[in-house]
């Protein structure tokens, strides 16, 4: 990985983890700034794939732990979602939409 991919992901992370008050933001799992990289994971809300540039902003991302983490990608693996997991539910979680991420992540272009 390029050190530009890794400094846009670091941004991306700090970012949703700042925002979201290094807690996930479905369970409330809370966490430290100093060990937010080993207990928490900054998902994308809507695949980067289908982002323009990525979708590495914080308005597509949120704070989660390893078990919210795993419900939340099932979303993205086509399997049944959990309550509460939807993309539309998790944006409404961080104050944002689908719309709003995609604009935000046009703007990093």
């Amino acid at each position: 990985m390029s050190r530009t991919k890794r400094d846009v992901r670091r941004r991306f992370r700090d970012a949703v983890f700042v925002r979201d008050g290094f807690a996930c933001r479905v369970c409330g799992f809370a966490s430290t700034p100093e060990r937010a990289d080993a207990d928490l994971d900054a998902h994308h809300i809507t695949d980067r794939h289908e982002m323009p540039n990525g979708g590495y902003v914080a308005e597509n991302g949120i704070a989660l732990c390893a078990a919210c983490h795993l419900n939340a990608e099932a979303h993205h693996r086509g399997d049944p979602v959990p309550p509460g997991f939807a993309p539309a539910e998790l944006y409404a979680l961080v104050g944002s939409s689908a719309e709003q991420a995609r604009a935000a992540s046009e703007a990093l272009g």
